[in-house]
Order: C-alpha cells, then sequence, then structure tokens
C-alpha cells in the first residue's frame, strides 16, 4: 500500500489561508500526520508501530503511547483489543479552535479524494479494497472553543 506522507508544505497548500492566522498549524499537521501513520500501523493481526518508533516529531512514553515532540498537544495510542492484540491505532489532539478542526475534516476530504460519511458524533472515510482495505474515522469536538479531537485508523 502506498505511504501516505504529509508535509507541512502540502498541508499548507490544502488548508489554504486561515481566519485564524496567527494560529499556530503545527498540532494539527502533527495530528493530520499521525492520523495517517495511524491508518497504515493498523492491522488486522496487530498494529505496526514502526512509523513512530525512532521518528523524531513522536516521543515514546513508558505506557507504550507516544506524545508529539516539542510539547504538541497531540497523543498516539495502540489499545489491546479483549485478547491483548493492539489492532488500531488512536490519535487525540486539542486543537487551537473550531476553525482548524474544520480545515482539517477539508484536507481529509481532499486527501482522501472523498467526502467522508457524517454520523452523529464522527466521520468515516473507507479506502482500499481487499487486503488493503482500511479506514479513518474523525470524532470531532462541536462545542469547545479548542476542540478535543480522535482518529482512530483501522485496517479490515
Amino acid at each position: 500500500m502506498r505511504k501516505l506522507f504529509l508535509s507541512a508544505a502540502m498541508l499548507a497548500a490544502l488548508l489554504g489561508s486561515s481566519a485564524h492566522a496567527q494560529e499556530d498549524p503545527a498540532t494539527l499537521v502533527r495530528a493530520m500526520e499521525g492520523a495517517t501513520s495511524c491508518v497504515l500501523a493498523a492491522g488486522k493481526n496487530g498494529a505496526d508501530r514502526s512509523n513512530f518508533d525512532g521518528d523524531a516529531n513522536w516521543e515514546k512514553q513508558d505506557d507504550g503511547s507516544y506524545l508529539a515532540a516539542k510539547g504538541l498537544p497531540v497523543k498516539v495510542t495502540f489499545p489491546a483489543d479483549p485478547d491483548g492484540v493492539s489492532r488500531i491505532c488512536v490519535v487525540e489532539a486539542t486543537l487551537p479552535s473550531q476553525d482548524q478542526q474544520k480545515q482539517m475534516r477539508t484536507a481529509f476530504e481532499v486527501l482522501l479524494k472523498q467526502k467522508p460519511l457524517d454520523q452523529t458524533d464522527s466521520l468515516i472515510w473507507m479506502f482500499g479494497k481487499g487486503e488493503n482495505a482500511r479506514g479513518l474515522q474523525f470524532f470531532t469536538d462541536n462545542t469547545s472553543d479548542k476542540p478535543k479531537i480522535r482518529l482512530i485508523g483501522a485496517a479490515f
């Protein structure tokens, strides 16, 4: 499966100019990079953490999670299923504004070349076929000034 890679320049082009130009996009960028890495890391037989191990943008914690470097409010976890195997990858982040949450949705639509399935509390993108079928679920926070979001990468 082709590796999804989001450079800061690519994200800036996808996001365009913000109504909140003073907001630093670093958290948004890191959360999106984490989410695309999570989609690739997810696996039916167990998640592959190698996209995060040894990457200077992520600091591995004692509990096996990863925090974004430079103190950005982004965390990646690999929750275990009842059988003890971690198959999905989860990104949790606090964005600076509702505007950045909207920008994230737009950027994912452009990157994944499709509109999401709009659920009550989340957005879902499905892509790939057969052994490469993947999904990304984006739990939005439409009530907070600084939305606490969650992104889940899964393989099917």
